[in-house]
Parts: C-alpha cells; sequence; structure tokens
C-alpha cells in the first residue's frame, strides 16, 4: 500500500471512529446542556436530608460490607455535585465530612422529569418539621407521627408507607381473587442477608417484616 492510501485510510478510520464517539456520548446523556445546567443550578450548594440510605458508589462493591460508606437516614447533607450521564448519580457531603457518591439508577431516556423523581427518592429538600405539617395536614396526627417515626401500622395508605420506609428496591405484585396484592423488598447494603418487607392489598399496608 502506498503512503497517500495508507494516510487516506488512517484518515477515514479516525473520522469513522470519532464520529462512533460522538453517536455514544450523546447516547450516555441525553438532556440538553441548557437542561443539565438548570438542575445543577436548582440543587448544588443546596441542603437536604436523606431520605433512603445513600451508598457510595465506589465501594458498593467491596467483599467486606462493614466497610461500604453510608450515609443514614435523615441526616442533613449538602449537595455537592449532580452526574447526569449514563443512569445518574448525586454527590454529597455529610456529617464529619463524609462525601458519598450515590447512584440514581436513573431510567433511559433521562429526562428533568425522571431525574428529579430518582434525586426525591434519595433525597428530601424541605425541613423535617414542615414535612411533618403537611403529613398532619394530608394524613392525620396518628399517620404524620408514624411516618416521622418510620412505623407502620395495618391499613396505613400506600403513600404514607413510602414516606414512612421510602422507596423498596424491589417491588412484586399480583392480583388474587380480584385483589391486588403487593411485596415491597428493602435491601440492607450493609448486610447482603438482611431484608425489610411490607406486604399491601389494594394499596393499602397489611403486614410486615422487620
Amino acid at each position: 500500500m502506498s503512503d497517500t492510501k495508507r494516510y487516506v485510510s488512517l484518515a477515514l478510520l479516525f473520522v469513522l471512529v470519532f464520529a462512533g464517539c460522538k453517536v455514544v456520548d450523546t447516547q450516555k446523556k441525553d438532556l440538553a446542556l441548557q437542561e443539565m445546567d438548570a438542575l445543577e443550578e436548582k440543587y448544588v450548594g443546596k441542603k437536604a436530608w436523606t431520605r433512603s440510605l445513600l451508598v457510595n458508589i465506589e465501594t458498593d462493591k467491596r467483599v467486606d460490607q462493614q466497610s461500604i460508606t453510608i450515609i443514614d437516614r435523615d441526616v442533613e447533607v449538602k449537595v455537592l455535585d449532580l452526574d447526569m450521564h449514563w443512569n445518574g448519580a448525586v454527590t454529597v457531603k455529610g456529617p464529619d465530612r463524609k462525601v458519598v457518591r450515590h447512584a440514581l439508577n436513573v431510567e433511559r431516556p433521562m429526562t428533568i422529569e425522571s431525574y428529579e423523581e430518582a434525586l426525591s427518592r434519595a433525597l428530601w429538600f424541605k425541613k423535617p418539621e414542615y414535612r411533618y405539617r403537611m403529613n398532619l395536614r394530608k394524613y392525620g396526627k396518628k399517620m404524620a407521627k408514624a411516618i416521622a417515626n418510620h412505623e407502620l401500622f395495618k391499613g396505613m395508605d400506600m403513600g404514607a408507607a413510602l414516606e414512612s420506609w421510602g422507596y423498596p428496591n424491589d417491588r412484586n405484585q399480583n392480583e388474587i381473587g380480584g385483589i391486588m396484592q403487593e411485596q415491597w423488598i428493602y435491601k440492607d447494603p450493609r448486610d447482603r442477608t438482611k431484608k425489610r418487607f411490607i406486604y399491601l392489598k389494594d394499596g393499602l399496608v397489611d403486614s410486615w417484616d422487620e
């Protein structure tokens, strides 16, 4: 092959590779830059409270589960960064300068709405006192108190159960005799053998297992 043909082939290969990279990059992030900037302006630097356990992505696969970096529920944190590539992540700083980058697992294609929905499952952006007042107005004293204490009771509304225990890691659903039954599964990243369950019938808590 002559030098000229070799250079032409290399140039074509470079163009194809560059074009392929652009396609992959487009697939990785669905939000426009203006939308990403708007989300960062809205949340980065803001105070929040953990709605679920925040597990650091970097330590999520360690063999020693006790070494996983976790921020517990109901902890005040500061949002340091939003990652809007792949399936999204949020980085927060908690007590003792603990920094956690938590996966949000946003379904693709990513939108502002889907990103904010995933973020709202991990963090509260209203003070606990404000949330209690809102729950008091919405559900009444008994349910508002149970939610604040992360408690359940039989007949509790599905929405209140989500407020109390947060969103489950897995959910099984089945209709039996015209009654919709659900099983919510909560996993503990610190102990893979430990799980909690909520059982619902037609949208109301029927029983639970801690």
